[in-house]
């Protein structure tokens, strides 16, 4: 298991981890790109909700996702 969904887990876990909302929402940005490279910030806002039980804010999400591709796009190279 990778550190990101290590941490994702224990951040599901534990209601006041810091950055709780932000590790979240890294894993859910990891999820909806890896399920289509196209993911949109709603994708990740419904996975967040629907899969994780969290309430992500769009800024939030739209933050990570963009962050999510600049280092996918980094590590392709």
């Amino acid at each position: 298991m990778s550190n990101l969904w290590r941490t994702v887990l224990s951040a599901l876990q534990d209601l006041d981890a810091p950055g709780r909302e932000k590790t979240i929402a890294r894993g859910a940005a990891a999820l909806a790109v890896k399920r289509t490279p196209q993911a949109t910030v709603e994708d990740v806002l419904e996975i967040g909700l629907y899969e994780f039980g969290v309430v992500i804010e769009e800024r939030t999400a739209k933050a990570v996702l963009a962050a999510h591709r600049v280092t996918g796009a980094a590590q392709e190279r």
